[in-house]
């Protein structure tokens, strides 16, 4: 049976080519999907325990089964239901858009976070930072992420935006904005939403200086 394979970030540059049609054989698992992509991909194996493996969008343990047609995404780690805004895209981002989604009359304060691109990293000029994400995952956790902030806050509203694409040095990439009766609980929930979409939804980013590119995954930076 056939299954789509879906490679992300620096896996897409692995492999050469950001998605695949791979044959398994009837019954076969994630392991075994796995095992059939090392033999052809050097240098997959060793980075097997770095990335997770999703099926239709959800992660799954390498036990869980295949089936024909599946979707299979390799995804790496990440650099990212209220009535606010929760949108991923190539235009730029509207902080006024943001702002309105959010603001509330029995709302007193506003907290808004602006993640703009840094012409530099670790003493290295940057200048360029080109973003992707696996669409259909980060949309979802986008939107989980948001619904999440309101049952673990007392707030009113959220916004979360985040940018996909070529983006140059000083533009904005990500938004978070939170709507809440006081301002303790707008700082805390608006720093916890950041600090999760961080480390949970599936949007990379490739850094470009004078010298190259490199993938930033997690902790780690692979050549891009």
């Amino acid at each position: 049976m056939k299954v789509r394979c879906l490679f992300f970030a620096s896996l897409g540059d692995l492999v050469g080519a950001s998605e695949a049609l791979h044959e398994v054989p009837p019954g076969a698992r994630v392991a075994d999907l796995l095992d059939h992509l090392q033999e052809r991909h050097a240098g997959l194996e060793a980075r097997r325990s770095e990335f997770r493996v999703a099926v239709e969008g959800e992660f799954v343990a390498e036990e869980h089964p295949l089936f024909e047609g599946a979707e299979v995404a390799l995804v790496p780690p990440v650099s990212g239901g209220s009535g606010g805004l929760v949108r991923l895209s190539a235009e730029p981002i509207s902080v006024d858009e943001c702002l309105q989604a959010v603001r509330r009359a029995d709302c007193g304060a506003v907290v808004l976070f602006l993640g703009t691109v840094r012409n530099h990293t670790d003493g290295q000029s940057v200048r360029l930072l080109e973003y992707t994400s696996y669409e259909r995952m980060a949309r979802s956790s986008l939107e989980a992420l948001s619904e999440e902030v309101c049952r673990r806050f007392p707030v009113g509203e959220v916004a979360l935006w985040h940018r996909t694409g070529a983006l140059q040095p000083g533009e904005i990439s990500v938004v978070v904005a939170v709507s809440a009766p006081h301002r303790d609980e707008a700082f805390a929930a608006a720093r916890w939403a950041l600090d999760t979409l961080k480390e949970t939804v599936p949007v990379w980013k490739k850094e470009f200086d004078q010298d190259g590119a490199v993938w930033i995954e997690g902790e780690r930076r692979h050549p891009g």
